[in-house]
This record gives C-alpha cells, sequence and structure tokens, in this order.
C-alpha cells in the first residue's frame, strides 16, 4: 500500500511539471520511498535478491551499432565507443634498394644483383562517439588493453557541447555541407593513425572520460600549484636522467597523454576548473635550523649524483656540484630538489600563455632530519624532525628561560635570519628578479606564516621581523614594479592580535606591513576550525547541523563557533566540550581576540593595549585594502573540518589528523569544507550573504577579493600518476587523506549527483538535497527511466524520496535530526495496545550483501565486495550490481551499512497519532517510546483519516556514518618512457660477401622504443628517412685494460653491459671473454645523419 501510495502523489507531482511524460517519472519517482524500503524485507522467496540498474560491466570495446544507446558519465569512469567515422585505410609503401656483391677477388668489388624491398604501413582515419557531452577531457586512453601514448599520435577530443563544429578531418574528407557536427555527443577523431602496432587492424579502444558533476570545480578560481621541491617538475621540456649506455629515466614524464608532466596536470586543471584565472606558483628553497640566528635557507637538490638531458639543474647560481642534497628519510631523499631556474622561467611562460595570472610564492620547507642534535628553542632534545617553518624563533624561544625576546640580541637573531648569505632577503630577491627575467609576474607573495618570527620583540611594541619584511617588500617593489601585486602570507593565528600577560598587552605586530604602500593586501594562510564534530548522538553541534557535511552549518561556523564564540583551554576541556566563551570586558571588542572575526578585524581600527589600558591606534586604515586567502584547504579525511591546518606526513613532527579523526580518507569532507569557505566569501555561489563579505567604501571590491581565494592545492604531477608511483615519489600515500584537490575535484557528491540526473531528465532539480555519500563515477549504459537510474544510488546510500508539500523530498538515512513522540501524541485504541511492534524473521533478512562496483584506482577493472553476518540462521542474500566508480573502501564501507541498514528495520511499529501531528511526514525519523527505552524509527506510510495511521521502521543513523577503513592504494609502477638513444659510430672491417658500407651504427636504447628511424640528409639541413632499426644493439664499456696479445689465452677481461628493456634492471658487471656489439649498416654516403623517434621531425 505504501508504494501505490507514494506512485499516485508523485504521479500528481511530476505531472505538474512535465506533462504526461513528467507524470510517468514522478510515478517512477514517487515509488521510491516504499518500494525502496519493502522490496529488500519482502522478497517472498529463498533466492538471492537482484537490485536492478545501470550496470557498467567488463569495459566494452570499439563496436559499430546502428541505434546504439549513448551513455552518459558522471565523474570520470572508463567506456569503450562507437564507430561512428571512418575512411578506408590508407597504405603507405616504402622501397629500399641493396646490392650484393660477388665472392669474386676478395669480394671488395666487382659488379652484383639489385635487392628491392617493399613495406607496406597502414594508417586509418576514424571518429569514436563515446556518451553524451559535454565532458571536460579524456584522460587516457587504451588500445587492445594497453595505455597508448597520447603524445605519439594524433587524437582530437570534440567535448560535445551543442555550438561544437565539425571535426577539420571529416570537412576535408566529406566537404564542409556534409560533415556532421555530432552536436551534444563527445566523440574523438583519430588521424592517420598507424597501425603497425596492432596488427595492421584497428584496436579495440577505450576511454576514461572525466565529466564533472558541477559544484566545486566551477567555484575554484585560483589555486596553489606544488610540489614546490621537485628539480625539473615544473619543466615544460622533457629532461630525462641518463643512467648508463642508452638506459634513461624520465625526470618530468610519467604519464601517457603529454611530453611532460606538468603539461599534462595544466591540461586537466584548466579542463576541470572552466573559471579558473591565477595560479600561484609555489618554488621552495630549504631552512636547516629552527634558530633564526643560525637557520640558513638554501636550494638543494635530491642527489648530488645525477646525469640529466635536456636540462641541468642550477638555481641562483648554485649547480648540482656545488648545492647541498636534501636529507634522507628512510631509503628516499626527504624531499625533491628545488625547482630548476630555467623550469621556473619556462612555466611561467606557459602559464601565461595559457592565459592564466601568476603570482610567485617563494616557500620555506625545513629540512631538519630525523636523530640531529640541534639546540632545540623550545627545550626539546635536538629539533623536531622536519618542522613547519612557523617554528623558526629566537633561541631560546619567548617565554622560556634565558629567552632574548624583548632585548636587543633577538633583534640580532631575527635579522641573521633575513641578512646572512643565504637568508630569506637572497630567497625572496632572488625570485623577483627570476620574474622580472620572465617577463613579469601578477603577484609576488613575500613570504609566508612566520609567526614565530614576527611574534619576537626586540623591546616592548617592537617586532623586529615585521620592520625587516617591510624594507623586503620595498626591494622587491623596486625590482618588479607597481604592476606587480605584493603580499605577505600571515598564518591564519598570526595576522591578528599578539596577546600577552593574560590579556592585558595587546599588540598588532603586522599592521606597519599592512599598511605599507609596498603591500598591496593582506594575505592570510586560512585554516581555521569550521566545524567540531564527534561520532556518537551526544556532542553540543549535534544540534547546530544534520551531519558534519552540512554546507550551511559549515559555513556559519567560519563566523561561530570555536575561535569566534569560544575555545578550548587544553585538550581535555575539547574532550569534554568545555567551552569558554571570548569575551572583552574592559573594551566590549571581543574581535580582537577571535581569530575568525576577518570583518570585525579588516572594519575597525586596531587599539593597542598595555597594562589593560588602550594606549595607540596602529597604522592600519579600516577597509583599506583588500584580504587574500593566499592558502585554503582541508584535508580529505574523515572530520576534515575540524581541523584544517593539519595534515598526514610520517616523517615530519607535524603529522597529524584533525580532532576525534579516525584518520580515514573522505573526499567529501573535503569538497564541503571548501564549498563552505567559497561560498561565504564569493558573492557569485549560493549561500553567500553580504554581511560574509562586505565592500570597502575606499576602494571598489569587498574584504575578501574572491579571484584571490587560493585552493591548497593542485600538484604539477598528475593524477593519477601521482599518487600511484610511490617509486618515484615518496609523498604518495599523504595524498590519501592529505589536503590535494587533484583526483578528487571530478568526484560526484551524491546531492549534486542526484540533481543532475533530474536535470538530464527534466525534473525539478532545485533541492534541497539533504543527503551525503561520494562516488568518484557514474554510469547510465543505457536508456532507462528516473527510478531506473536513482534506485541504485539511493539504495546504496541510504536515501528516501518522500512527497512533502506537493513535490518530492530526498533525505538521507545518517541524519540525525529526530522528532520525539510522547505517549500523548498517540491515539489509544479499544482493544489493540496503541503503539504495536513487529519484529520480523531472520529467515526473512540476507545473511550477506555483495556490490559489484569499478574499482576506480585499478584501471577501472569489474570488482566485489561482500558484508557478511557471522550468526543467525538466514541463508538469503542481497546484490547490487551498481554501476558506480569508486575504491575498495568505499564499496567495503557501502555494504557494511547496507547490511546493518536491513537488520536494524527488521523491527517495524504501527501506531495511530492525534491529528495535531500534522506535522510528521513519510522519511521523518522519530523516536518512540517504549518500554525498553526510546526507540529511532523511520516513518514509511501515512493514512490520513480521523487519525493519521502510521506505520514505521526501525532505522540506525550511525550505520551511514561510519567512515569506513583505510585500505591502501594498489601498487602500481610507472609506464617506460624512452629517453634518448645512444648512437655509436662503429669502425668495423667489411664483410667479404657484401660490398663495403659507409658506416656500422649501433643503436641502444633502455627503454627500446620499439624502433628508432634513421634520417639522411645530403646537405645538412633537410632529411628524409632513410631505414629504421628495430633491434637494439648490446653495447659495452671495458672496466679492465684490454690486454695485448690473442684471444683465447685466458685471461679474462670485465664489462659493463648495455640492457635494452622496457623494464630495465640494473646493469651487471660479469668476467666475460669477448664481447660484441650488434650494428646496422648504412649502405649509402650521406654528407650528415641525426637519429630520431620513428616519426617524423616536427
Amino acid at each position: 500500500m505504501a508504494t501505490l501510495v507514494l506512485q499516485t502523489v508523485g504521479s500528481v507531482v511530476g505531472g505538474a511539471i512535465a506533462g504526461p511524460f513528467g507524470a510517468a517519472v514522478g510515478r517512477a519517482l514517487g515509488g521510491l520511498a516504499g518500494a525502496a524500503i519493502d522490496n529488500a524485507l519482502f522478497g517472498g522467496s529463498d533466492q538471492p535478491k537482484v537490485v536492478e540498474g545501470p550496470r557498467l560491466k567488463e569495459i566494452d570495446g570499439l563496436t559499430s551499432t546502428e541505434g546504439a544507446p549513448i551513455p552518459r558519465v558522471y565523474g570520470r569512469a572508463r567506456i569503450g565507443g562507437q564507430l561512428i567515422w571512418a575512411t578506408r585505410l590508407e597504405e603507405v609503401i616504402t622501397t629500399s634498394k641493396q646490392r650484393s656483391g660477388t665472392q669474386g677477388g676478395k669480394g671488395l668489388g666487382g659488379g652484383g644483383s639489385g635487392i628491392v624491398n617493399k613495406t607496406y604501413s597502414y594508417f586509418a582515419n576514424l571518429a569514436v562517439g563515446l556518451c553524451e557531452g559535454r565532458i571536460a577531457l579524456i584522460r587516457r586512453v587504451w588500445a587492445d588493453g594497453r595505455e597508448l601514448d597520447l603524445s605519439t599520435i594524433t587524437m582530437r577530443v570534440h567535448r560535445g557541447s551543442e555550438t561544437q563544429g565539425a571535426d577539420p578531418l571529416i570537412v576535408a574528407k566529406e566537404g564542409s555541407a556534409y560533415a556532421p557536427a555530432y552536436r551534444g555527443l563527445a566523440y574523438v577523431v583519430f588521424e592517420r593513425l598507424p597501425l603497425a602496432d596492432f596488427g595492421n587492424r584497428v584496436p579495440q579502444f577505450s576511454f576514461e572520460v572525466v565529466r564533472p558533476v558541477d559544484g566545486l570545480n566551477r567555484m575554484v578560481r585560483a589555486v596553489c600549484l606544488i610540489p614546490g621541491a621537485s628539480e625539473f617538475g615544473y619543466d615544460t621540456l622533457p629532461v630525462t636522467q641518463v643512467l648508463g649506455l642508452g638506459a634513461t629515466k624520465p625526470e618530468n614524464r610519467h604519464q601517457m597523454r603529454n611530453a611532460t608532466d606538468v603539461a599534462a596536470s595544466l591540461d586537466a586543471l584548466e579542463a576541470l576548473c572552466p573559471n579558473l584565472r591565477r595560479v600561484s606558483l609555489v618554488v621552495s628553497w630549504f631552512g636547516d635550523d629552527l634558530r633564526a640566528g643560525s637557520c640558513s635557507i638554501e636550494p638543494r637538490v635530491d642527489v648530488k649524483t645525477k646525469n640529466t638531458d635536456g636540462a641541468t639543474w642550477s638555481v641562483a647560481g648554485l649547480t648540482r656540484a656545488t648545492a647541498k642534497a636534501v636529507s634522507r628519510s628512510g631509503n628516499a631523499p626527504a624531499y625533491g630538489g628545488t625547482p630548476s631556474d630555467d623550469s621556473v622561467t619556462r612555466l611561467i611562460a606557459e602559464l601565461k600563455r595559457r592565459d592564466l595570472e601568476v603570482v610567485l610564492y617563494p616557500f620555506v620547507m625545513m629540512d631538519v632530519p630525523a636523530g640531529n642534535t640541534l639546540p632545540d628553542p623550545y627545550g626539546g632534545t635536538g629539533q623536531p624532525p622536519y618542522p613547519w617553518r612557523g617554528r623558526i624563533t629566537c633561541h631560546p624561544a619567548p617565554g622560556r628561560s634565558g629567552s632574548p625576546d624583548g632585548t636587543g640580541e633577538a633583534a640580532s637573531q631575527v635579522g641573521q635570519f633575513f641578512t646572512r648569505s643565504w637568508g630569506l632577503d637572497r630567497l625572496v630577491l632572488h625570485y623577483a628578479n627570476l620574474a622580472r627575467q620572465a617577463g613579469g609576474v601578477d603577484g609576488f607573495i613575500l613570504g609566508s606564516e612566520l609567526v614565530g618570527l614576527t611574534r619576537v620583540r626586540s623591546s616592548s611594541g617592537v617586532y623586529p621581523a615585521v620592520s625587516r619584511l617591510r624594507s623586503l617588500a620595498a626591494d622587491v617593489r623596486d625590482v618588479l614594479g607597481h604592476g606587480t601585486e605584493i603580499v605577505y602570507a600571515a598564518d591564519w593565528t598570526e595576522y591578528g592580535a599578539h596577546v600577552l600577560n593574560n590579556g592585558s598587552e595587546v599588540r598588532f605586530p603586522l599592521d606597519p606591513l599592512f599598511a605599507s604602500d609596498d603591500i598591496d593586501a593582506v594575505g592570510i594562510d586560512y585554516y581555521p576550525p569550521i566545524s567540531d564534530w564527534r561520532d556518537g548522538p551526544d556532542h553540543a553541534d549535534l544540534t547546530a547541523a544534520r551531519s558534519v557535511y552540512d554546507v550551511d552549518y559549515l559555513r556559519a561556523r567560519l563566523g561561530s563557533g570555536e575561535a569566534f564564540d569560544w575555545y578550548y583551554a587544553n585538550a581535555a576541556e575539547r574532550a569534554a566540550q568545555v567551552r569558554r566563551p571570548i569575551a572583552d570586558g574592559a573594551y566590549d571588542k571581543p574581535w580582537i581576540f577571535r581569530a575568525k572575526d576577518l570583518v570585525s578585524w579588516w572594519s575597525n581600527p586596531h587599539v593597542e593595549r598595555v597594562d589593560g589600558v588602550e594606549i595607540r591606534t596602529t597604522a592600519w586604515a579600516p577597509k583599506s585594502k583588500p584580504i587574500w586567502l593566499t592558502e585554503i584547504g582541508i584535508p580529505a579525511v574523515d572530520k576534515g573540518p575540524n581541523g584544517p591546518n593539519v595534515f598526514p606526513d610520517p616523517k615530519s613532527s607535524e603529522s597529524a589528523y584533525p580532532p576525534f579523526s579516525r584518520g580515514v580518507r573522505d573526499d567529501l569532507a573535503q569538497a564541503r569544507g571548501l564549498e563552505a569557505i567559497l561560498s561565504r566569501f564569493d558573492p557569485e555561489q549560493p549561500g553567500f550573504a553580504p554581511a560574509y563579505n562586505p565592500v570597502s567604501e575606499i576602494y571598489v571590491g569587498h574584504m575578501v577579493d574572491p579571484a584571490n581565494i587560493f585552493v591548497w592545492a593542485w600538484d604539477a604531477r598528475p593524477y593519477p600518476a601521482f599518487p600511484d608511483f610511490d617509486t618515484v615519489w615518496s609523498d604518495g600515500a599523504n595524498w590519501e587523506t592529505g589536503h590535494w584537490i587533484t583526483g578528487r575535484i571530478e568526484g560526484a557528491p551524491l546531492d549534486r549527483l542526484i540533481a543532475m540526473i533530474l536535470k538530464d531528465f527534466g525534473l525539478d532539480a532545485s533541492g534541497p538535497f539533504p543527503v551525503d555519500g561520494f562516488v568518484d563515477g557514474y554510469v547510465l549504459d543505457r536508456p532507462m527511466s528516473a527510478r531506473g537510474a536513482l534506485e541504485q544510488l539511493m539504495r546504496l546510500f541510504g536515501v528516501d524520496a518522500v512527497a512533502s508539500g506537493g513535490r518530492l523530498s530526498w533525505r538521507g538515512r545518517g541524519g540525525r535530526a529526530v522528532i520525539p513522540l510522547a505517549v500523548d501524541d498517540f491515539v489509544l485504541a479499544e482493544k489493540d495496545p496503541s503503539l504495536k511492534l513487529v519484529r520480523a524473521q531472520e529467515t526473512e533478512l540476507p545473511q550477506q550483501v555483495e556490490i559489484g562496483y569499478t574499482e576506480g584506482d585499478l584501471d577501472y577493472r569489474r570488482a566485489a565486495v561482500a558484508s557478511r553476518r557471522l550468526s543467525g540462521t538466514s541463508r538469503r542474500e542481497a546484490r547490487a550490481d551498481a554501476a558506480i566508480v569508486t575504491r575498495r573502501a568505499e564499496a567495503q564501507r557501502l555494504a557494511d551499512a547496507w547490511l546493518q541498514d536491513l537488520w536494524a528495520a527488521r523491527e517495524s511499529a504501527e501506531f495511530e497519532l492525534s491529528p495535531r501531528r500534522i506535522d510528521i511526514e513519510p522519511g521523518d525519523v522519530i523516536s518512540l517510546p517504549t518500554e525498553a527505552g526510546p526507540k529511532l524509527h523511520r516513518v514509511t506510510r501515512i493514512a490520513d483519516g480521523p487519525t493519521r495511521k502510521v506505520s514505521a521502521r526501525a532505522v540506525e543513523p550511525a550505520v551511514f556514518e561510519t567512515p569506513g577503513s583505510s585500505i591502501p592504494r594498489p601498487v602500481r609502477r610507472p609506464p617506460p618512457v624512452p629517453g634518448k638513444p645512444l648512437v655509436v659510430v662503429l669502425d668495423l672491417a667489411a664483410s667479404p660477401a657484401d660490398p663495403a658500407p659507409l658506416q656500422y651504427l649501433a643503436v641502444a636504447a633502455d627503454p627500446w622504443p620499439g624502433a628508432v628511424a634513421v634520417w639522411r640528409s645530403g646537405n645538412g639541413a633537410s632529411f628524409t628517412p632513410h631505414r629504421i632499426v628495430d633491434i637494439p644493439a648490446v653495447i659495452g664499456r671495458t672496466l679492465t685494460p684490454l690486454p695485448s696479445g690473442p684471444c683465447g689465452d685466458g685471461t679474462g677481461m670485465r664489462f659493463s653491459m648495455s640492457r635494452s628493456r622496457r623494464a630495465r634492471s640494473a646493469p651487471s658487471t660479469t668476467r666475460r671473454r669477448s664481447a660484441a656489439a650488434t650494428s646496422s649498416p648504412c649502405r649509402e654516403t650521406t654528407a650528415a645523419g641525426r637519429f630520431f623517434p620513428p616519426h617524423a621531425p616536427r
């Protein structure tokens, strides 16, 4: 009955929206609330229960079927395609001639017969239809199951807009009047695709398609580009490391899409974030001591011995030979090296070419290894390993016995930090001059988060580090001029008041810097807590939001809660939620002590206090300059908004998770936190209110400049190469729960996914959608109803759709908004009890549930997880073959929650309510008074009459709130990327059987590219292909002197031999009597020669 009633209501709503078609869809949607509950419990059969919906099977290959359905992709997925256009194969015949000598005389002359060799090559021109547009990008392509190197072929991507034009190749072949544009269809065109590697046939293709569910990706206007420490990671030119005889290893290419990693990463960034305008380019030098007077800041290399081809490392006049190497952590360098100066200038030029504004961000990383014996200014035994730069201070630190804080010695120590030969001044001015050499930049960050220095005093109220920063800002202005905006990026605990002596002394140390004419904006690395969420039903914030993912709650907490209304005095009070109010009894200016009260800090004059008395107003003029949020970020971890400023890094003393986090990856927590911050300060985003970000009367603009909110962080190492290739980058594991948005921003939060599906079906998608969940991708593989598209998601994530107020309302079962009922609310029955509870038999419930899904971390292979009860007599099973793309840990969490929810719902309740409880609706969670205490039930059906007859099922919201477990990412190895081959000219004797060759050549490479082309020229300017070397030579180097005399006398020699393999192992050194090099003779005279890969030079 529940299903019928809700279907009728759904039909009414759907018809009101979209006529007869809407009514049909509305009936389907209306049935979701009842059917989703009933079907799981009342199957009427002992057979396993199968939940049907869209299915993403093993990857389909290339087909050509008239009338085949066009799939819809949400997020990212790997799909096959339909051949929609092609030409006949192009055949290319290559003819070569050889002469064979006679046996006359010594075989060095005389006539001979000619041999003509013909080889046939084939090329394909074809178009492959993929899915409905508009997509963002195609990240990877597989041909016959192997990833295709897209940098070696011509493939054009048409994203599927409704205005896209026809492909130029199709126009050239068909004519402009007959060339279809395939508008609304995402497709690719291969032009002259070589077929030799595929057996001279068109291979089976599959494509990784990325189509974001628009949300966070469209909110991002600016990002911080990291890692900041990678010698050639920012270089736009390919750089390889030369390992030996023809053996190379790529320095900056670990993907098969572009010639360099940074190019692939920027392509993805621009495609996924269409409103991006600014990039903050992070470039790091390394500090070596927390004592300001002893700290040097220098560029460093990752290893001292490295031979590179394509570029040579050099920074600030240092070379690899003269620079220091970073310390080692475990068996690897603790960091990558400082980016080479040339790579930085080339990247600045590339960003400008893409019409992106560049903010250069010199950055200090602390390279203080574990086990050091350096004196700790904070009193420890040895300095903590790899600390935060914000801990650099005077020695001993302020507040410790013997500290020079407040004396001239403190000023001396701080001054040395800036002015020593390798100090902060040199770092900053080097990059200011480098930016000028690169043609200038739009913004420049003077330094960041030096709170341990800017709070050091030389006397009362005098902060020498701030004076040094003002002077440094003036020097940078002299270098870069007024066309560059200059800021200092203060920590979120640093920009405001410095409170001393229990609040009796209040200073504003950075105000002279912020007021300087050489500073254009107030920069803040903004990482305050924006939630205080705990597990369980009793914590204080539970009444403020339905879950930690509630964007309204998180947005509001940017102007309330911890560091605004109250603070925790210590960890014990935090655990007990003993909240101490933030107040100012003396002058009623509590904003002075609020780290999150940006509006009051920006809008008011700053008056300092001594001995509790206001003494003077600082140089800050209210509303005089905009605020840049030079960094914002949320770790992708359970309860990430509780502590946005912490991050995982096992080697570092700073490694931590947010308070009360279980340390489990949570992409939704990151997305929600970032959405809250961006929507609070950006007037173009939903949820914005003018009071959040007021307008200045002094300059044109808002308090926080929405164009300069920089999200930390996007990585120049492209996803999924980073974080997958842990043999290349040692910090890949940190990505799992770190601040990176790379690889996550294209994912699909459940609320936005449901809204986008409804929109695609022509239904009302205005929401709200108070549901929680996150998938990497979702695919509708064929035409289906809206119910078919949504029911699977609703089942997996515990979502109900109910009729409320004449429209469908969406509710997640994980929320804890509970409506209590009292005994007085029930209508007393004459015979039966007023509240009837029924418990289903165990045999009616599944003992095991299984979910099939697509493993996004394993090249989109199909996989399955199961959750099973270890006790009970039931033998039933439930199964869902889901079209979601996710990771194994998340799929397991969904299976566990599904099974627990089914068993929690085994108890049903029936009762009658007084008509005055008209507020109760299907889908509401109510608390029923039972003899065993209050029990939570979800209303499934209400029949209105003289009384309200209600049916409900038991529910346990906590089963949908568990964060699951951590499962390490699958181990993957980078693809073999060939470098420049080693070519050796051999002086060998001519064979008596053949005419004398001009020259023998030996060609070796590891990895071997498959073939190497030899090009010939008669003038040294223009080249034509001569022949193909398809077998690598084995080349050796003698390690001991070559002895005189005949071979074979038992004298041993040692050789180092090359290896030409795709998966290379280290060269071996063995004792051999002899060694040979295979060679390829060039039998025709050439004036000059060059060696390229086997495609024509560009």
